[in-house]
């Protein structure tokens, strides 16, 4: 499998991965607040990183399976390219709600919520309102970091898998 073909799949995973999240945001949504949204939020980030992680799973034996093949390492810098590519659409994504947030002159905060529904319980906790320049700076510092949880899932459960079935060769 060529570096191409794993970084369109770890795309189409992570797009996947948020339209079910977005699915069950909005089954929930009408139970409530409270536990629901906490509830909601665990299941939400839990489905992304598990649909990531399972790829990352299946990458890393497909990836061995290839070494055994061919007799040739698999260069790790595929994995490498597919976490950028599932990082690439949340980093995009802060990039707009900073400059909105910043005085760009149009609304995104509420399109960025809906764009990444795995944590958007998480964004409602930090900032409730739909309005851009209601963040503060340190509520646009805590949306941040979630833009890494795809790779990470991605990268730690492909190291993770390549090492438990390494040892097994």
């Amino acid at each position: 499998m060529t570096m191409k073909a794993k970084i369109i799949k770890a795309i189409v995973r992570y797009i996947a991965a948020q339209i079910l999240c977005l699915f069950v945001n909005i089954m929930l949504a009408a139970l409530g607040h409270g536990i629901v949204r906490a509830l909601c939020l665990v299941c939400t980030a839990a489905v992304l990183v598990c649909v990531m992680a399972d790829l990352g799973i299946k990458e890393a034996a497909a990836d061995l399976k290839r070494e055994r093949i061919s007799g040739e390492r698999v260069p790790f810098a595929e994995m490498i390219c597919a976490a950028a590519a599932v990082t690439l659409f949340p980093a995009v994504n802060r990039i707009v709600l900073l400059v909105s947030a910043l005085g760009g002159g149009f609304e995104f905060y509420g399109i960025f919520k809906l764009l990444e529904p795995s944590f958007l319980q998480l964004y409602n906790y930090i900032e409730p309102s739909a309005c851009s320049a209601d963040l503060s700076a340190a509520e646009l510092a805590a949306v941040m970091p979630a833009a890494a949880v795809p790779a990470l899932a991605l990268l730690l459960s492909y190291t993770a898998a390549r090492k438990n079935n390494n040892g097994k060769r």
